[in-house]
């Protein structure tokens, strides 16, 4: 069957586009798609979790546990590698960011060697970012 690219998918792609940046739940997307002067109509929740269920199927978007809770995030995914190294995410601002393939390999290396321990692919690490844990001092 033949997928269609319907308004509702391409104002959904460019809300995720231009925060790519950030993992959100589902009801924070179409919130502020709603807010968002530049969405003339959001999609309601329901065509949202259909949309996000697609995206995620094609590996476009990466669905993560939001903290240790039960609910989920999603955020666009900055390539076909993104499943392939580690990410980190700031437990004050919630932006997640990727780490580089060499730096996730010798974390991984080094919990095997030392701990006997096999991470995951494309695992999230939460603890505090740069630009946050200088706001604090």
């Amino acid at each position: 069957m033949a997928k269609y690219k319907t308004a509702a998918h391409e104002q959904l792609m460019r809300f995720l586009e231009k925060n790519c940046s950030r993992a959100l739940t589902v009801s924070e997307i179409v919130e502020e798609m709603k807010n968002d002067p530049e969405c003339p109509k959001a999609p309601s929740e329901s065509t949202a979790y259909r949309l996000i269920k697609e995206l995620v199927a094609e590996g476009r978007v990466k669905r993560t546990v939001n903290g240790i809770g039960r609910e989920f995030v999603y955020q666009l995914t900055d390539n076909a590698d993104c499943a392939d190294h580690l990410h980190m995410k700031c437990r004050v601002c919630g932006e997640l960011l990727h780490m580089d393939h060499k730096s996730s390999e010798k974390l991984a290396e080094s919990l095997l060697e030392d701990e006997g321990f096999t991470l995951d692919t494309g695992m999230v690490l939460t603890g505090v970012c740069g630009k946050c844990s200088q706001s604090k001092e």
